[in-house]
């Protein structure tokens, strides 16, 4: 079963925020991705796809995450009906 969920990924001085980083996301495929940044902060919004339960994604993309200097949240998205 395939999951989709966000990840809205925060940078405050750590490790660039790009669609390079992205493409290093663990256990899942960025489908979509919007940037934002400003002098001291940058920010994505990043939709992803993977086969791991939401939870075991959000554990995951929070390690992957913290070794860059980066915070992470994930919500998950509902199904279409």
């Amino acid at each position: 079963m395939q999951h989709r969920s966000v990840a809205v990924i925060l940078n405050l001085g750590g490790s660039a925020l790009d669609w390079g980083a992205l493409s290093e996301v663990p256990r899942s495929r960025v489908v979509r991705a919007e940037f934002a940044g400003g002098e001291r902060a940058a920010c994505v919004a990043a939709t992803l796809e993977h086969e791991c339960p939401p939870g075991e994604l959000a554990v995951a993309l929070r390690r992957w995450a913290a070794g860059r200097g980066w915070s992470v949240t994930v919500a998950p998205l509902e199904s279409p009906r």
